[in-house]
């Protein structure tokens, strides 16, 4: 695994006018995801986005925590205990535990995935950046993969991804660490189970070029 960088700085302006109701809690988020989906599937007014859009199949849930437990068994070379926390295919939960090692991957399919990304890592950047109450451990590194934007944070041992894009809608997927510490061996198990789940998470729907 390539060393981390510092999390590259993107546009701010637009992700903190989001970041009020992007960071809110997860069911406002969900909520986000269904009006988007109404608004591609169903002809919506005004929608802001593509109608050329799938809903996510009804095994979404499923097909998400089994694709990250197997890439966590092969990571850790043990068998790891699976419980689907929240089976909403737009707001997939999967808890998995492995000795004395556990993780919590939330995917979220999002017209604004991009977006949520975004939020997060310029947030961090300017709360604990060296203007603000500077905590190094709560600035993000990046472990980029190709199309993927991948992000760690220390201090929460958290990593944020999505597969999203400004004009793409995808996949925001988080995966939060807990349990026995393993240093970077943690984060690439985190990273590993994350672009398994991106594989197959469902996407949100495209964003409609500004009119």
């Amino acid at each position: 695994m390539p060393p981390p960088r510092r999390a590259r700085r993107t546009t701010a302006g637009p992700a903190l006018r989001l970041r009020g109701r992007l960071r809110a809690a997860g069911h406002i988020r969900a909520a986000l995801v269904t009006v988007v989906c109404c608004g591609a599937t169903a002809g919506c007014g005004g929608s802001g986005s593509t109608n050329s859009f799938t809903a996510a199949p009804k095994d979404a849930a499923q097909r998400v925590c089994d694709a990250a437990r197997g890439a966590a068994d092969s990571s850790l070379h043990q068998a790891v205990s699976l419980k689907i926390a929240n089976g909403d295919p737009a707001n997939v939960e999967c808890l998995l535990r492995a000795g004395g090692t556990r993780l919590d991957l939330i995917a979220q399919q999002s017209a604004q995935a991009w977006a949520q990304w975004d939020t997060e890592q310029v947030h961090q950047d300017q709360a604990y950046g060296p203007s603000a109450d500077h905590q190094q451990a709560q600035i993000p590194l990046s472990f980029n993969a190709p199309d993927i934007l991948v992000a760690w944070i220390p201090a929460q041992r958290m990593l944020f991804s999505t597969n999203g894009t400004q004009s793409k809608g995808g996949s925001y997927v988080t995966v939060t660490v807990s349990g026995r510490r393993h240093g970077r061996t943690e984060i690439q198990l985190a990273r590993t189970v994350t672009l398994a789940a991106l594989k197959v998470a469902p996407k949100g729907p495209n964003l409609a070029p500004p009119s």
